[in-house]
């Protein structure tokens, strides 16, 4: 007989068969593996991408609160501004007193609107005999009066004086006499 039989040769390509099956199944192994790595690494890429998605929409929802929120302080700054510019416009009562000569002082109103209904609260002894209990002081208007003084009531330092829609007591201080 010589080397080889013939019964052999079908256990032989069933070997090489199976050697074959056996490469494969290897290969099909290793994509498996790395498909799956890559199928992970995909999911964890999904992950990051809607965590980052939420971090954005997160900003973007302070961000549009912040606008908001600096839109509704211009509109208050504006409002302040106009209201501020509003209130330099209205007419308003500036009184002065001013010195004239010997005992005659000036009490003059320097503003805009008329002092009404204007009265002294400074108690003076020696009250001005020329000055009402009430008065009205039109814009650029002068009332002269007197202030006289003695050595037991001397003539104060300050007047004060109030109108209609100024209930707080304004105060003149008195000039000296020149």
């Amino acid at each position: 007989m010589s080397g080889v039989e013939l019964g052999d040769a079908p256990s032989w390509i069933a070997l090489a068969l199976a050697a074959g099956a056996f490469v494969v199944s290897l290969k099909a192994r290793g994509d498996s593996k790395r498909s799956a790595s890559a199928t992970v690494a995909s999911s964890e890429s999904a992950k990051e991408a809607v965590a980052e998605a939420r971090k954005s929409a997160d900003a973007a929802v302070r961000s549009a609160s912040a606008a908001e929120q600096a839109l509704a302080l211009q509109h208050e700054e504006a409002e302040a501004r106009r209201a501020a510019e509003e209130e330099a416009r209205r007419p308003r009562v500036e009184l002065g007193l001013l010195f004239h000569r010997g005992s005659l002082y000036h009490l003059v109103n320097q503003g805009s609107a008329p002092a009404v209904n204007l009265r002294l609260l400074t108690a003076i002894e020696l009250r001005p005999p020329d000055l009402p209990a009430s008065f009205t002081l039109e814009p650029g208007a002068v009332r002269g009066m007197m202030l006289v003084g003695s050595m037991t009531a001397p003539v104060p330092d300050y007047l004060e004086f109030v109108w209609d829609g100024q209930e707080e007591p304004v105060r003149l201080r008195v000039p000296p006499k020149i």
